[in-house]
């Protein structure tokens, strides 16, 4: 093992792993002096280790892909995780890949490798696989977007290149940004297959495939769509169009604040009543006064930026395909309740989440315009301090305090949120969508925000496997479902456990704060809400979690 010689001038100049030896050398060095010693050596030099051992290295990320031209669209199919798990999944996700079959334009989900299956609906997703490894369950992401008019080998270039940044990758300037032909009978030519890895907690892989990302803005601090300093939730409002076109549903949205998207609002809907559609696409060629067409953004056909006399705003324009499963009804329900969540209000029992009927001359019938107002004020962006219960008083810290609320954070990814006072950044992960540590050193609890799979069932017997250090009996699983607690997250229902180690030795008892929040309409998927850590600290932020759910916003 390396070393090197470190001079003991005075250890609190020196870092942590080189201090004990030095002030266990101070200590010698004033025994010697109380007893009587005669001769003292001012400098002491000793060699301690500086490699870091091999298990203590953070894991790395790694990203499988693949883009297959089909028709007018490209479909991708893509898979994030640790390095480990997705080695274990490469060779059968990619002849996987090979070996799909299309359907009226769509990928055939039917029949699924062993260990895979269907998980819940997302948004600017065709489907999502999930797939347990032996390190972690993973999810493997399934969409497309139309074909652009430009040469294929550029599409292939932005899209690997974004997905280099989102783990912390350089672009790359070779041929498809170091993408490998894939050959897939049943696709077009041109396939690509792309194998990265990255460090855990590049750049952007804290924001999933899903996540609706943006990037920030050259010429204001404000982002289109979210409040601007001094304003909140409450100020808030969303206009939203779905628009059915043969297999497609078309999305028309903006999101900003409300005296902003009312100087849109007439013409917004004015456009989608009387959009063409040219080879199966809108036609943008032709743009109200003032709209300009946008930047490029992940899972989006195009963004169109509206200048207001009070801001800015950008109107997303995108795509799902049609799920032959479900009923239209179905889907626009499933869509604009998510969208009403956003904004603070409860899920909708009325025929299309409460969405109104548009005619839309170019598309089918069924068109559905949208008209939100937020109402709660939970995510209030905070310009001063908070009286609300459990709030940081904190809020107009320096940069450095930690301990600050950052309410705002949520604005630029797939949650929202109001950070209780005490909790510190954790460690974030591409899995991850929030991560917290809270309680002092030696007592600390982790809190973690994840989308994945599962059963209700099956999670709950782990968790508790994990705080017991084994296998529970049944009738335990059995009472801790019992003893759920029924909570309400961004108008979606969901279950709420305190699950306690065994009492056997209280010092060293354990415990987990967990919370689940379906987010597909089949229960496949959920948002998970989990704190882990020593009984005495998970109890004492109980209220703090129940504060941190409340606030939570869904962008998912």
């Amino acid at each position: 093992m390396l070393g090197s010689n470190i001079r003991c001038h005075g250890p609190s100049q020196l870092p942590a792993v080189t201090r004990l030896p030095c002030i266990l050398a101070s200590l010698a060095f004033l025994v010697c002096s109380w007893a009587g010693c005669t001769q003292q050596d001012p400098i002491v030099t000793y060699t301690v280790p500086t490699k870091i051992p091999a298990k203590l290295m953070p894991g790395k990320d790694r990203m499988l892909a693949a883009m297959l031209p089909k028709g007018k669209e490209i479909w991708f199919f893509k898979v994030t995780g640790p390095e480990e798990a997705i080695e274990s999944l490469r060779g059968t996700f990619r002849d996987f890949v090979e070996d799909i079959e299309f359907q009226d334009g769509s990928p055939k989900l039917k029949e699924l490798p062993d260990g895979w299956r269907r998980g819940g609906e997302k948004p600017f997703r065709y489907a999502t696989l999930d797939v347990d490894t032996p390190d972690k369950q993973l999810g493997i992401s399934v969409s497309s977007l139309p074909l652009r008019d430009d040469a294929w080998d550029q599409q292939v270039q932005d899209n690997v290149n974004r997905w280099r940044g989102q783990l912390g990758l350089s672009k790359s300037d070779q041929k498809w940004a170091g993408g490998e032909p894939i050959v897939v009978e049943n696709a077009d030519p041109n396939a690509v297959w792309v194998d990265l890895v990255g460090e855990t907690g590049g750049a952007s892989t804290m924001s999933p495939p899903f996540a609706n990302r943006s990037p920030p803005l050259a010429d204001s601090s404000v982002r289109p769509g979210t409040a601007p300093p001094g304003s909140s939730v409450t100020d808030q409002r969303m206009l939203a169009a779905m628009v059915p076109k043969g297999s497609d549903i078309w999305f028309f949205k903006v999101m900003g604040e409300k005296t902003a998207v009312a100087f849109v609002e007439k013409t917004l809907q004015e456009f989608v009543e009387n959009i063409e559609f040219n080879q199966g696409v809108p036609d943008l060629e032709t743009l109200p006064k003032t709209w300009t067409k946008g930047g490029e953004r992940p899972f989006r056909y195009a963004t169109v930026d509206v200048v207001t006399p009070t801001g800015k705003l950008d109107i997303s324009i995108s795509k799902l395909v049609r799920q032959p499963d479900k009923s239209w009804g179905q889907q626009v329900d499933m869509n604009v309740n998510r969208w009403r969540g956003q904004m603070g209000l409860p899920a909708s029992s009325e025929k299309w989440a409460g969405g109104q009927s548009l005619t839309v001359k170019a598309a089918d019938e069924g068109s559905v315009w949208v008209d939100l107002a937020a109402v709660s004020k939970s995510s209030a962006v905070d310009t001063g301090s908070s009286t609300e219960p459990g709030k940081s008083a904190s809020t107009v810290a320096g940069p450095n305090d930690q301990d600050a609320d950052t309410r705002s954070d949520a604005k630029r990814g797939p949650i929202a949120y109001d950070r209780p006072a005490g909790w510190r950044d954790g460690r974030k992960t591409s899995m991850r969508l929030a991560a917290f540590d809270v309680g002092p050193d030696g007592k600390t609890a982790e809190i973690t925000v994840i989308a994945a799979g599962g059963d209700l069932r099956g999670n709950v017997a782990r968790w508790l496997g994990q705080v017991r250090n084994g296998t529970v009996p049944e009738a335990v699983v059995d009472q801790a479902l019992q003893d759920a607690q029924e909570v309400t997250v961004a108008g979606t229902k969901g279950k709420r456990f305190l699950l306690l180690g065994s009492e056997e030795d209280a010092a060293a008892r354990n415990a987990i704060d967990a919370t689940i929040i379906p987010l597909g309409s089949d229960g496949t998927s959920s948002l998970f809400v989990k704190m882990t850590g020593p009984a005495e600290t998970v109890e004492s932020q109980a209220s703090a979690i129940q504060s941190f759910l409340k606030s939570l916003k869904l962008n998912l």
